[in-house]
């Protein structure tokens, strides 16, 4: 795993067969391909080839490219069609801007709330973190960081901020798989903050938990700039 090394997208899985799926879930199942790079950022997408990988419907097709738009995975052009959202510097840090102070009002509130199964399960997060990071397992990385920041998001006991940190990790996870996969020092990174913060969890100190949030946020949102200005293809502009 090198962190100049050029994306390598993972050889796609077999679809499952859906003749009688709704947009919604359809919806999710195409917002994963586009989460694992699997449809490219700038990627063309049609009717008729979600159609044929999905084994569906038009009307499916056509929801679910609704409700992709309305998360900002996907864009419509006039003359285009649906285009997968490209991944711009621009994009990334407007994305952390928003992030980043939710994510520590998050981890502040759950550090009020968790209880002693909560901080069982986020330990438990961290050590798959560390087995994945040794086994150079990026997909298996990627889950237990998304398991991690999902229970946080679930014990702040406040359902309006859950929502918008949802919206908002459908933007931001592209960015953090792509990053996760391709750079070890980033995996290394998040293992390290998460143990830490962890730490000041069990501890219960709130301003300590704060302060180790946000640096790990700022962190994070320099270190994908970096990696992202080495694959300037990602910004998707292609005909």
């Amino acid at each position: 795993m090198q962190d100049s090394s050029s994306p390598r997208l993972a050889n796609k899985p077999k679809r499952p067969l859906l003749p009688d799926v709704l947009g919604l879930e359809l919806a999710g199942l195409i917002e994963q391909s586009i989460i694992r790079l699997e449809f490219a950022p700038g990627a063309h997408l049609t009717e008729l080839q979600i159609c044929e990988e999905f084994d569906v419907s038009r009307s499916p097709v056509r929801d679910a490219f609704r409700k992709l738009e309305s998360q900002g995975l996907v864009v419509r052009h006039k003359r285009r069609g649906i285009r997968v959202t490209p991944m711009t510097l621009q994009d990334l840090n407007e994305i952390y801007v928003v992030r980043t102070p939710l994510e520590v009002i998050a981890a502040s509130l759950a550090t009020d709330n968790a209880t002693d199964e909560d901080l069982a399960f986020l330990a438990k997060q961290v050590e798959r973190l560390d087995a994945a990071l040794h086994s150079e397992d990026a997909d298996e990385f990627f889950e237990a960081n998304m398991a991690y920041f999902d229970r946080v998001h679930g014990i702040t006991g406040n359902h309006t901020l859950e929502n918008i940190l949802r919206t908002i990790e459908k933007q931001a996870m592209r960015y953090r798989y792509f990053a996760h996969s391709y750079s070890r020092q980033m995996q290394e990174n998040s293992v390290a903050c998460l143990r830490k913060i962890l730490g000041h969890l069990k501890d219960r100190d709130v301003d300590a938990v704060r302060r180790a949030t946000e640096e790990m946020m700022i962190e994070a949102h320099k270190m994908i700039a970096e990696i992202l200005a080495q694959h300037p293809t990602l910004s998707g502009n292609v005909d």
